[in-house]
């Protein structure tokens, strides 16, 4: 997705609010023919996000009389990647390339479509700009060809009153976790609001956060670079412990409802005592607020709190990592140092990152953080989720930034069918290894960054 675009966004623009293709300056053929000019294509979600970044990255970088003025054409989210594909492919593609993830800029880097970035690296100053782990997601082969330009992570959402009412507390471990969905469940009380009616793909969430807690970021790391076989009991029990959770009726209140729950539902339960918890990503920040306090009609407050470990061995607090875009240079740009001064502008300064986050909610570039950094206007719950994943070492991996496009599909397709007891746990891992081993042999797996550890 764009950085202010993430996988839920992206559904809400598909159902019926995306922006046309609106033109905001005219796009260049060839690749800035005459070299005095950046193209660069985009998507938004909404005209306050667009307008926001006309003015403060475009306007603001054009006013820095560079060598070559930005051109943004705004495309529609749902067509950006095939038209870009497109362009590229005849020789008039924008001189920014901006792909959905680090994985669909895989794909270029095998046509050879774009241009390494290691010496910017040290030009612009890059490896003290990011944060350690944020380079190795844009690697192939051992160089630079993408920049990632936003980082989300997934939580536990939950009111604060709800919790103190039944005597909760967010829970840190498995059977912490497990007490308060039981305790819920017998209350009549949702324990975990969720639903996949309006994205089908919403099953692999829980499958990120269940790998990512009960097998560990080192186990995921082994398998996705193929020194560990998904058929591990460790990935098996995983899945046929979260089968054992909807099976009780723990998600969404049973799994025929799942299927059926809208987010809209389940965030009016979180904020009237009706679900317990959520299990979401960062892009709940942007959405969960309308249904709590004065505009919702209530008094209602939200906060999140790190995952729970579910496995023995396994650190609290994981943060699975998500990647949502990625920026590189086309190879047949005319003006290649000019589109790395304007990429250095787009991603690596804090204030403007920052801005944009308190602002309209877009999400930051994995760059480096200080508390001083953030703008007061900064809600603080924001706030202290992007402090603590600047932080951590304790970061894992989410399915759809680190996973093929095949295996990342069979993910959450199948896993529809493990939660209706069509696949077993063991059946469903034995496939994505299949899937997976396929993928690996023909050089189709993401940059994965080592793990640091918790």
């Amino acid at each position: 997705m764009t950085p202010h675009l993430s996988r839920r966004r992206f559904l809400q623009l598909t159902g019926g609010t995306a922006l046309g293709a609106t033109v905001l300056t005219a796009c260049g053929s060839g690749s800035g023919a005459a070299g005095n000019q950046i193209d660069f294509w985009y998507a938004f979600g909404t005209t306050d996000i667009q307008s926001y970044y006309q003015q403060y990255f475009i306007d603001d970088y054009n006013k820095t009389t560079p060598a070559a003025k930005v051109q943004m054409s705004v495309k529609q989210v749902d067509t950006l990647d095939r038209l870009t594909q497109t362009a590229i492919a005849s020789g008039n593609g924008p001189d920014i390339i901006s792909t959905s993830s680090p994985a669909q800029a895989l794909n270029y880097v095998g046509n050879g479509n774009l241009l390494p970035l290691d010496p910017y690296i040290d030009e612009l100053g890059w490896q003290q700009a990011f944060l350690p782990w944020a380079l190795d997601v844009g690697r192939v082969g051992g160089k630079l060809y993408s920049l990632p330009a936003s980082y989300e992570t997934m939580a536990v959402f939950y009111n604060p009153r709800t919790f103190s009412a039944h005597g909760w507390k967010p829970p840190t471990s498995r059977a912490e976790f497990e007490s308060i969905c039981a305790d819920a469940a017998a209350k009549g009380i949702v324990p975990i609001g969720a639903g996949s009616a309006e994205w089908k793909a919403a099953s692999e969430w829980h499958v990120t956060w269940v790998w990512n807690t009960f097998a560990g970021p080192q186990a995921l790391y082994e398998a996705l670079t193929g020194k560990r076989r998904w058929t591990d009991p460790v990935f098996v029990d995983a899945i046929a412990m979260l089968k054992g959770w909807f099976d009780k009726g723990w998600f969404g209140g049973s799994t025929d409802r799942y299927f059926t729950n809208k987010f809209t539902d389940m965030y009016q339960k979180l904020a009237t005592g009706g679900a317990a918890m959520m299990v979401s990503g960062s892009w709940t920040f942007t959405e969960i607020g309308p249904y709590f306090g004065a505009d919702a009609g209530n008094d209602a407050t939200w906060d999140w709190a790190p995952l729970p470990s579910t496995n023995s061995g396994v650190p609290a607090g994981v943060y699975p990592l998500s990647v949502g875009n990625a920026y590189s240079i086309n190879k047949d740009g005319k003006n290649p140092a000019a589109a790395a001064a304007f990429l250095d502008f787009l991603v690596t300064d804090p204030s403007r990152q920052l801005n944009a986050l308190a602002a309209v909610g877009q999400e930051p570039t994995p760059i480096k953080l200080a508390e001083s950094d953030f703008p007061a206007t900064t809600d603080p719950r924001m706030k202290q989720q992007y402090l603590l994943l600047n932080a951590t070492k304790n970061y894992g991996y989410t399915t759809w930034t680190f996973w093929p496009a095949k295996s990342d599909t069979y993910i959450y397709q199948q896993m529809d069918k493990v939660l209706v007891g069509q696949v077993t746990p063991k059946d469903y891992c034995a496939g994505l290894d299949s899937l997976f081993q396929e993928e690996l042999k023909a050089g189709k797996i993401p940059p994965v960054p080592a793990p640091m550890g918790a």
